[in-house]
């Protein structure tokens, strides 16, 4: 069984730790700690992607650019 807990170091408690012993009794695990990035801070790291991100969200706001589709039109385009 795999499971991907994603947390905060101060969300680490004594019940978390037992939900883990008691969920996995009597098996060996693995345990990875990995510094998780800011899905925003990444993606307008970028600076080519960060002025695409910020013009697109501009034509939103702006209503250009935007096109509205009814369930009908998202069915045909799976379909």
């Amino acid at each position: 069984m795999d499971v991907t807990y994603r947390l905060k170091p101060e969300e680490l408690t004594d019940t978390f730790f037992k939900i883990m012993k008691e969920t996995f009794s009597g098996k060996e695990v693995s345990i990875t700690v990995e510094e998780i990035q800011d899905e925003t801070d990444y993606l307008l790291s970028n600076r080519a992607n960060r002025e695409h991100l910020l013009k697109a969200a501009d034509d939103m706001k702006n209503g250009r650019n935007v096109h509205t589709m009814d369930i009908e039109e998202m069915e045909a385009m799976i379909s």
